[in-house]
């Protein structure tokens, strides 16, 4: 054979190595390309069928995964009551109990500060510059590369996804391009969440006084009777209503009538605790109730007095307009303690029961329920 033959074969050879080279790398292109298709596809998929975001997150990040090649992850969410960020979810790091940052706090914090996506390729070059987190406070440097996503909403940034891969230039453009393609449909999810979750708030509350709603009321009475039954625990019941309310409205109007509705409702909320053991409600028309959990007959009545007392000093905004209008309450309590046992409805029986005698004694006055001051 000769030389020149030779010569060509082998030509020959090297370029069809280089096709199957072009070929392996066409192939795994698009590969991955229907991975984050699918990738895609899924995720829309999820946010369709659910509006549970603890349940969501979870999903999401299983999905991405499977497309992008990284071992620890972060979902950070804002707070906006507290301005910070709350960690969410995360994967690959030794996270103990709740965590939370501030708003410009480590890289996460100034992504959603600037509201830009980060790349970094090289992560001690980054920590030459900032002796800072990536992840969470506190997290053990390392080397490799970083890909943060700032999550939007209204232009407006709600979040991050961190992702990391212990490679240096392990996480390509293409990747960071996906992450951010996708960041769209998990904040349209997360947006979804929010506005579901303000729904189910909204359908819970009074539309004039935000205190609970009756619904609510009669569903937390029955989980409440419940759990002191297991417990033992005191369980008390406060049931108010405003003395001459419908000759107030009468004499003034609705409009004003529906002021002092929603100043009253204020003032209660003002002499509970502010912790889920109070909890206040418009049980209909000028009539509110308060459950007390864990809250003895004796203290609740304390409680019921406050308020009468409060309420009967209490400026209303209204007196400024109808100057000599007098304003006061007449309260019923009631209450479970040691081997009571009652049903829901006859704890609140006695509590109406009660009330309707400071209404039939003098108005303004809180009455104990006979079971109970005996």
């Amino acid at each position: 054979m000769s030389e020149e033959l030779k010569a060509r074969i082998r030509q020959l050879e090297q370029e069809l190595g280089e096709q199957r080279t072009r070929y392996n790398s066409l192939g795994s292109m698009l590969e991955k390309s229907n991975n984050q298709a699918h990738t895609f596809y899924n995720i829309s998929k999820i946010i369709a069928a659910t509006n549970d975001l603890q349940a969501m997150i979870p999903e999401i990040i299983g999905y991405i995964h499977k497309s992008i090649n990284f071992d620890r992850i972060t979902f950070y969410l804002t707070d906006e009551p507290q301005g910070k960020l709350v960690l969410r979810y995360a994967k690959g790091l030794p996270v103990e109990g709740a965590v939370s940052i501030g708003i410009g706090e480590g890289l996460p914090g100034r992504i959603v500060e600037v509201g830009e996506h980060s790349h970094i390729h090289d992560l001690s070059l980054f920590y030459e510059t900032f002796n800072d987190f990536i992840h969470v406070p506190g997290e053990e440097k390392r080397d490799g590369a970083y890909i943060g996503i700032a999550l939007k909403s209204r232009n407006a940034a709600i979040g991050v996804i961190g992702i990391d891969s212990p490679v240096k230039y392990g996480l390509t453009v293409e990747d960071m391009d996906f992450l951010a393609l996708i960041s769209h449909q998990i904040s349209a999810g997360i947006e979804k969440s929010h506005l579901f979750t303000r729904t189910e708030e909204l359908a819970q509350l009074d539309g004039l006084t935000g205190l609970y709603n009756h619904r609510v009321f009669k569903e937390r009475l029955e989980q409440e009777v419940n759990r002191r039954s297991r417990t033992g625990k005191p369980l008390s019941l406060i049931m108010l209503d405003i003395d001459h309310f419908k000759q107030f409205n009468d004499n003034y109007g609705h409009q004003a009538g529906d002021a002092v509705l929603k100043e009253l409702a204020t003032v209660i909320k003002g002499q509970c605790r502010y912790t889920t053991m109070d909890m206040c409600f418009r049980y209909g028309g000028e009539e509110f109730a308060i459950l007390l959990s864990e809250l003895d007959f004796a203290i609740a009545l304390k409680v019921a007095e406050r308020i009468r007392r409060v309420v009967e000093r209490h400026s209303f905004g209204i007196k400024d307009r109808f100057s000599g209008t007098a304003l006061t309450v007449s309260l019923g309590v009631a209450g479970l303690s040691g081997s009571d046992d009652l049903r829901p409805e006859e704890l609140l029986k006695q509590a109406d029961d009660a009330l309707y005698r400071s209404k039939e004694d003098g108005r303004n006055r809180v009455t104990p329920s006979p079971q109970d001051a005996s």
